[in-house]
């Protein structure tokens, strides 16, 4: 064979260095600018190493390579940006998101994604990324208005190069307000668009004018349509996240009533168990406490406690009555505050009629507050059950009391029966006590003391239109452990006392201790001459027998004797005589002087007149007893004969002086 024969040269062109021309390549290959690669191509051409065919070949080349590095780069951009979009579940990071990746893509001033009001027409900006002002980040265009209304009508991407002045686009003037104060000139757009409906808008602009390129809306294009499958793909799992929850939540919800309504049925149980005991209110009120977990009471309408101890609480006051009527009107449970403190009332009725109110201390829960009307139900029931049950024990005492005052000889075996069921014996030491108390006070008195007396022996009862106690005294009455009252002592305060913590004013009359059937007529008869010495002589709300009234109640035994005449005629004849026969009141002012320490001041204030009218009376009444009345061992006789008058002039001795 003969020697390789060289490629042919064309005419006028210089011939190429093939390793001029392989270094070439390897630049190529290695990726060079074209301002670089122009430094090379002069070099090469300046030591004719290469043609301009070829460099113009290189040149092209080398355009194509980094075109498609570019587009290479930027679908690596999208892929990225589409796998992180689709990787956000929580909707308003998706949004976030898509701005700010638009903008970085972009390379422009400010993104901004709008979403679609069909019902008002409009486009709202939901979410941007570097907006400076919140006139801007606020813009509602109508659909088909302005650059973002056009492309939120879904119809093409939209663009314009100074948007203020460009006048083939519909402005609007609160829309141009915030693109003036934003400094947005150049702005272009492009649909979201999902499964056939536009959802809304993804948007770019500028702080200077010019237009977007061609393949700066392809690039928004592409990634409209990332932006709108993410942002739909995370609305679908936020619905379905939210509807897992609501699932769950349902689910939690069922399981804590059922768990709820095991309590309720096992609370009904042991509901119905209290009131088959003996002592119903309190088995109630120890099953709430330990149910609840919080104090409760049981007080009457008006505040009073019926069961359980109330501390520092006064369920009397306006604002507990106001809440127990509003459950007792609405039949739910009521939260109220006494004194700094959180209750919860639950009213129990029958029928029309409020029995009582069943308080909890703090605000309820709903489960709680299921218990609280179950319990009040129960409570209806039991005091229902208790108030037939006391009101046949009550008119079985009110039976026996007038027995025992008005004894009838052929019933006394069967009296004494009758008596024995409430601890009363014919060999017991007994006292007999009339209280009194405001006729509009007498029936509640009654319950208040009802209630003090349950469960010990002895009865109470209305007898002739006052409440009348027939009990053992105090001594015999003593809890174990505690200091038992000598019989004598025992006057009755500790009914006093507990009227008055029910705000009732009472005064009490007690006999001496008697045993025997027999005798309680006579101390009934001087239980009453008690109580009406002590209203006599103005000691309201106290309680005595006659030897807590002192001379008075040895005066109690001898009004209707000789000698009560021949005391007051000896130590107050002359004024008796001076008020017949004048209509005066002297008698009247000495009784009052004496029983207010001989005061002059406090008298006059007693009998409503001037100090000065009630000296011009003292001295008639020296006048008449001698100056020696007011003094010494003779104001002590002249203080128990008006003391005698006194009683008398009010009926205590059976008649008047």
């Amino acid at each position: 064979m003969g020697a390789q024969e060289s490629p042919p040269v064309r005419a006028g062109a210089a011939p190429v260095d093939g390793t001029a021309l392989g270094r070439l390549l390897s630049l190529l290959v290695d990726g060079v600018s074209a301002e670089d690669l122009e430094k090379q191509l002069a070099g090469l051409h300046a030591k004719n190493l290469i043609d301009p065919v070829t460099a113009a070949a290189a040149r092209s080349l080398n355009a194509r390579l980094w075109e498609a590095g570019r587009r290479e780069g930027l679908l690596r951009v999208l892929y990225d940006t589409a796998t992180d979009l689709t990787g956000i579940r929580d909707v308003e990071a998706v949004l976030k998101a898509i701005v700010r990746r638009t903008r970085s893509l972009i390379g422009s001033d400010i993104a901004y994604l709008s979403l679609n009001d069909y019902g008002t027409g409009e486009s709202y900006i939901r979410v941007t990324d570097g907006a400076a002002t919140a006139l801007f980040r606020n813009i509602r265009m109508p659909l088909g208005e302005g650059v973002l209304g056009a492309v939120a009508t879904g119809e093409a991407p939209a663009q314009s190069a100074h948007y203020l002045i460009d006048e083939t686009k519909s402005h609007l003037e609160s829309s141009d307000a915030a693109v003036a104060a934003e400094g947005v000139k150049a702005i272009m757009g492009v649909p979201l668009r999902v499964e056939g409906k536009v959802i809304g808008a993804l948007l770019v602009a500028d702080r200077h004018a010019h237009s977007f390129s061609s393949d700066d809306v392809a690039l928004m294009e592409s990634i409209g349509t990332h932006a709108a499958v993410a942002l739909e793909n995370a609305r679908h799992f936020t619905e379905m996240a939210d509807a897992l929850a609501r699932l769950d939540q349902a689910q939690r919800e069922n399981l804590a009533h059922v768990r709820a309504l095991e309590e309720l049925s096992s609370l009904d149980q042991r509901l119905m168990e209290t009131l088959a005991s003996t002592d119903s209110l309190p088995s109630l009120l120890r099953l709430l406490a330990e149910s609840m977990d919080s104090e409760v009471f049981v007080v009457s309408p008006m505040g009073e406690p019926m069961a359980g101890t109330v501390h520092g609480s006064d369920f009397g006051s306006p604002p507990a009555l106001s809440a127990a009527e509003m459950s007792a009107a609405r039949t739910l449970p009521v939260p109220f505050t006494v004194n700094g403190r959180a209750y919860t009332v639950m009213s129990a009725i029958a029928g029309d009629q409020h029995l009582a109110s069943l308080i909890v201390a703090g605000h309820l829960r709903q489960d709680r507050s299921a218990v609280l009307e179950r319990s009040a139900l129960v409570l209806s029931a039991a005091l229902l059950f208790e108030r037939t049950y006391q009101d046949a024990q009550y008119r079985l005492q009110l039976e026996l009391i007038d027995e025992l005052l008005n004894p009838h000889p052929e019933n006394i075996e069967a009296m004494k029966r009758r008596a024995s069921r409430f601890g009363l014996a014919e060999n017991l030491q007994l006292v007999v006590r009339v209280v009194g108390v405001r006729e509009d006070q007498r029936q509640r008195a009654l319950a208040v003391l009802k209630r003090h007396t349950e469960g010990r022996p002895g009865i109470t009862a209305l007898h002739e239109s006052h409440l009348c106690v027939i009990e053992p005294p105090a001594r015999y009455r003593a809890a174990p452990g505690s200091t038992a009252l000598d019989g004598s002592a025992d006057s009755g305060q500790a009914i006093v006392d507990v009227l008055k913590r029910q705000r009732i004013e009472a005064s009490v009359g007690s006999s001496e201790t008697v045993t025997g059937f027999s005798r309680l007529p006579a101390a009934h008869a001087e239980a009453h001459a008690v109580l009406g010495a002590l209203q006599a002589l103005a000691r309201h709300g106290e309680a005595a027998d006659k030897a807590a009234l002192g001379t008075t109640g040895m005066l109690l035994g001898a009004m209707e004797s000789p000698f009560a005449a021949q005391l007051l005629a000896a130590q107050l004849g002359p004024l008796l005589d001076y008020d017949r026969r004048r209509g005066t009141q002297l008698v009247p002012t000495a009784w009052t002087f004496l029983e207010n320490d001989a005061s002059i001041a406090t008298a006059a204030n007693a009998l409503h007149i001037h100090a000065n009218t009630l000296r011009q009376r003292l001295e008639r009444i020296d006048t008449l007893l001698g100056e020696g009345w007011r003094r010494g061992s003779r104001s002590l006789d002249v203080h128990v004969a008006l003391r005698l008058w006194r009683l008398q002039s009010v009926g205590v001795g059976g008649r008047k002086p």
